[in-house]
């Protein structure tokens, strides 16, 4: 676990956000505009980090946390509140964070992206269902593409040579050495980052010759919507992964920002801002 960030007096209120997601920057850029609040992000990689830190965190906490780990960050941080940003798929994060919260008290909130179910996907359980499907469906000189991200790619290679495949992934070090341990063809290794539109997507789908997609219940925020269209237009079928399922009944849990903050912002102010 690392830390960045300064270790000024605790005069403020102290939130801790699990950050990572395009949703938990805009989250940690709301209340890092309140004086009275300090936001401490949490996320898996540097580039998460630095992400968070650019959305306003006052510091930041790189490396996976289970639930020792953040049991130990709140009782440094006296942290008051947790908000659970973290991807859909991050079902063990979401899990420790739970735990971690019931243990110690510290108040748990989840921000979890609205669901879209386009009409005409393929629906699975698994990335390895995924990759099963994938392999029934391409036709010689056709490979999958896989829009799902290099952690759940394995799964996907336990049914489909590697070369079948051609795979968009973040454009950093560790993941495009993590394509290349598996087997993928350099030429068959995108990296980019971004939420991208439709043409961009059709332009890949063209150009590889993809006879499959295979990509996840990410939501809007992931760019589904596109990602479909783009298939759709190309009759290309998109087998599509379902989210993990954790049990958040009792907890407070939002699909909407804006009533994420005035939930939080009322807890906070009914436990009372520094100086009242």
């Amino acid at each position: 676990m690392k830390r960045k960030g300064s270790d000024r007096q605790r005069e403020k209120m102290s939130v801790i956000v699990m950050a990572g997601t395009e949703d938990a920057r805009r989250i940690i850029s709301r209340l890092s505009g309140m004086p009275w609040v300090e936001v401490t992000a949490t996320a898996t990689t540097e580039h998460g980090s630095d992400l968070a830190e650019k959305s306003g965190a006052s510091r930041t906490v790189t490396g996976a946390l289970d639930s020792d780990g953040l049991r130990e960050l709140m009782a440094d941080l006296d942290a008051c509140i947790l908000i659970d940003a973290t991807h859909p798929f991050a079902a063990q994060a979401t899990e420790n964070a739970l735990r971690a919260c019931r243990e110690t008290g510290t108040i748990y909130v989840r921000f979890e992206r609205p669901e879209v179910i386009p009409d005409g996907v393929i629906r699975v359980g698994s990335f390895r269902e995924a990759g099963e499907v994938a392999s029934s469906l391409i036709g010689d000189g056709e490979v999958v593409m896989h829009l799902a991200g290099v952690s759940t790619l394995g799964d996907v290679l336990r049914s489909l040579e590697p070369e079948r495949v051609a795979v968009r992934v973040l454009p950093s070090t560790s993941s495009i050495e993590k394509c290349l341990q598996l087997g993928v063809p350099p030429s068959h290794i995108i990296a980019m980052q971004g939420r991208f539109s439709a043409e961009m997507n059709l332009a890949l789908l063209r150009e590889y010759r993809a006879g499959a997609v295979i990509t996840k219940e990410s939501g809007e925020t992931g760019g589904l919507p596109e990602k479909v269209e783009a298939a759709s237009e190309l009759g290309i079928p998109v087998i599509l992964v379902e989210r993990p399922e954790v049990n958040l009944e009792g907890e407070a849990v939002f699909g909407n920002i804006n009533d994420l903050m005035d939930h939080v912002l009322k807890i906070l102010r009914d436990m009372g801002q520094p100086g009242d």
